[in-house]
């Protein structure tokens, strides 16, 4: 277990845990859809399905797993039935079909199909830092970030939480940084940046595997291109991407980090999530106190 994307929350008034944290989680757990849902979305153990125990702490640190099953209709098989009965009804009565009426077809028909969807499945992985007063959650996209706090919101009842980012746009932190080839301690560049025009008609140039101080680059910065991605190092352990929302994509340990990490021998499921949570909430709760001072 990594986190392979980060996407930050501040609660904005103190929050604890309620003492019956546990039972609440368990009144969301997750269940298989029946024949007829299309989706399901609940808790998960963080150590397997034939788990019971809904989360994992370490210290005030609590890891969360949510899972969501997707039951999959392709959208060719259901147009192609949509087709063939709107054809025998115009043809049967004399009529063509008017929109609403294909609508109601369409949802008669998904329903019907769905016992023979096959389903796909996913985990969204989040924890909750009580001493930061923070929400740290595994989602490249915002959507499914929401999704996630959502349904912590929905099982303790109240959820004051705003996605962390700066007074000042990210892109004028990332410019300057950029511009001046300099930036706070203890980052260093990484080797991938994207500009954009701020016109909506301009230019975007994305780098990859390339030195961020280069001349050109630096020529379209003074053309007035802002950094809306950046790469970056944190303290020689962790590499990612930041971007202009805050979040940190493609978020990968270093081999310094990995060289350093003590190694279990045949660990058990819990004996690896909990060694993997512990590097885990340590490496990035560190983080986001050097990405707080960052950026102001």
């Amino acid at each position: 277990m990594w986190f392979k994307n980060l996407r930050f929350y501040q609660f904005s008034e103190t929050f604890s845990l309620p003492d019956d944290f546990s039972e609440q989680l368990s009144e969301h757990s997750f269940h298989p859809c029946s024949r007829s849902d299309q989706s399901s979305f609940g808790w998960s153990s963080p150590f397997g399905a034939d788990n019971e125990v809904l989360t994992h702490s370490l210290g005030n640190c609590w890891l969360l797993c949510a899972k969501r099953e997707e039951k999959v209709l392709p959208s060719t098989v259901v147009n192609a039935q949509l087709d063939e009965k709107v054809r025998q009804i115009s043809e049967a009565e004399g009529r063509s079909v008017p929109r609403k009426e294909k609508q109601n077809l369409k949802e008669d028909l998904i329903h019907q199909l769905l016992p023979q969807a096959f389903s796909r499945f996913r985990q969204s992985w989040g924890y909750i830092d009580l001493d930061r007063q923070i929400i740290a959650i595994d989602e490249s996209a915002a959507n499914k970030a929401e999704d996630f706090l959502g349904l912590l919101r929905g099982s303790v009842g109240s959820l004051p939480v705003r996605p962390v980012s700066p007074s000042d746009a990210v892109e004028t932190y990332l410019t300057a940084w950029l511009q001046s080839a300099e930036l706070p301690n203890p980052f260093e560049f990484g080797d991938e940046a994207e500009l954009r025009s701020p016109q909506a008609d301009g230019g975007i140039i994305r780098c990859k595997q390339e030195d961020l101080t280069r001349e050109d680059i630096q020529a379209h910065l003074a053309g007035g291109k802002q950094v809306t991605r950046l790469g970056l190092v944190w303290q020689e352990n962790l590499e990612f991407i930041i971007e202009s929302d805050m979040a940190l994509k493609r978020v990968k340990p270093t081999d310094r980090l990995l060289d350093a990490k003590d190694d279990l021998v045949d660990p058990s499921p819990e004996e690896k999530i909990d060694a993997d949570f512990a590097l885990v909430s340590a490496e990035v709760g560190l983080l986001f106190d050097d990405l707080k001072r960052a950026f102001g």
